[in-house]
């Protein structure tokens, strides 16, 4: 039998529920570069496929379900990047099952579901996280600790956008209706969950508008107006139908903080451009790969029972704003 200080220092094992592209080439090979996980396990409706592409960890199980891999014993925490609509059912079975869950974000296509979540979390006592990889990176660490510290002075607000061209694929789920798509749902998530960041609460009130093309399932297009009082704003937009790009903007009474590329920099230096009056300082930092980060953050949370550092408070106001924001557009939600 292993003694406690043996397995608290064994690698936390993984499952990975589809072979989602997000879960291929960013979670999953994270996960089996950890320095405190191991991937032991993939559900996927193609096994054959998801061999090919699991091919960096030789040694993990491929199951044809996802089924088999939450009542696997050896796995210990689930990874699950699955369409959104599908977050709440298989995140709530692998809670009962007895397992840790890292859910993609937006963990629930609203905040009802997420609470239901939330309330299977506790009651199982597993944990449940968000997977905002983009909050683990240093940059994002450090210009929250520089709004922190004042150095701007009291924040008045925030601009953020997160866009691409998603093209003409109909069959990609990030434009399926019944599968809880939306350029606010999958990139729009990142605008608001960093304005609820740096001002450490939710809004107090939201306008928006959203644009759904004639032929089209959900919205391609989304804008809103933060209020979160005392004339503090936040302004953020998200798009299928604009060229990739994604910027955040902080301004204080007395400085801004820029990040040019806050959400998915990838595996490049960095840079944080902090603008006070005379003096502008270029923040650098050297590469690191962000879902590393987050999945060793988790794993590490599940072995010495660490405070989880994105709260599923935030999580819930986040998934309440999102709502807000669609309810103020006039835009039904969830779409049936």
């Amino acid at each position: 039998m292993q003694s406690d200080e043996t397995v608290l220092h064994t690698p936390v094992r993984w499952g990975v529920l589809s072979a989602a592209n997000i879960g291929v080439k960013r979670v999953a090979p994270a996960i089996h570069a950890s320095s405190n996980g191991r991937l032991v396990a993939v559900g996927s409706r193609n096994p054959g496929r998801a061999r090919e592409l699991f091919a960096f960890a030789p040694d993990v199980l491929i199951y044809e379900d996802y089924d088999s891999v939450i009542s696997d014993p050896e796995v210990e925490a689930l990874y699950i990047p699955l369409p959104n609509s599908l977050h709440a059912e298989w995140t709530i079975k692998a809670l009962r099952a007895g397992k840790h869950v890292l859910c993609e974000k937006p963990l629930a296509v609203n905040a009802e579901q997420g609470l239901t979540m939330v309330q299977v979390a506790r009651d199982t006592g597993m944990l449940l996280m968000e997977a905002f990889m983009y909050r683990f990176h240093p940059q994002t660490i450090w210009a929250l600790e520089q709004v922190a510290d004042g150095r701007i002075g009291t924040v008045k607000l925030i601009r953020s956008s997160f866009s691409f061209n998603v093209g003409s694929r109909p069959h990609d789920i990030r434009l399926q209706a019944a599968l809880a798509g939306g350029s606010l749902m999958d990139v729009g998530c990142y605008p608001v969950n960093l304005c609820r960041a740096v001002y450490g609460y939710a809004p107090l009130a939201v306008g928006a508008r959203v644009y759904t093309p004639a032929d089209g399932e959900v919205e391609r297009y989304a804008s809103a107006v933060l209020d979160f009082d005392g004339g503090r704003f936040g302004l953020i937009d998200s798009s299928f139908e604009l060229p990739t790009r994604q910027v955040a903007e902080i301004i204080g009474e007395t400085g801004t903080i820029t990040i040019p590329l806050p959400f998915t920099p990838g595996h490049i230096e960095t840079m944080v451009i902090l603008t006070l009056e005379g003096q502008t300082i270029h923040q650098r930092f050297a590469p690191v790969d962000q879902f590393r980060l987050e999945v060793e953050h988790f794993a590490a949370s599940v072995r010495f029972g660490h405070q989880l550092y994105l709260s599923l408070e935030e999580t819930i106001e986040n998934l309440a704003t999102i709502e807000a924001i669609y309810q103020s557009a006039g835009y039904p939600w969830p779409i049936e």
